[in-house]
């Protein structure tokens, strides 16, 4: 599976079209919150509800990880501790 993490404040367009463009191709892909909360605000405040919390993925079966840009979204990933495994 290929995540997606999302931090408040990340760069929408960075995050969610590797997600269209992998999800047109059937490729296993998942937006992941890396909060407490599956409803993540990007840095342009557009609100995604991610497919999962990170605490609900099974990092064994994480083939790639995409950490999109924007800011703050770039702090608040470098202030999670799933970014630090």
């Amino acid at each position: 599976m290929i995540v997606v993490l999302l931090a408040n404040g990340f760069e929408e367009l960075e995050a969610l079209t590797p997600v269209d463009i992998m999800r047109r191709n059937n490729i296993d892909v998942r937006t992941v919150s890396v909060h407490s909360d599956k409803l993540v605000t990007g840095t342009h405040g557009i609100q995604v509800s991610a497919d999962l919390l990170a605490s609900e993925v099974p990092t064994d079966e994480i083939s790639m990880l995409v950490l999109p840009g924007g800011m703050p979204g770039v702090n608040n990933l470098d202030a999670s501790p799933i970014t630090h495994r």
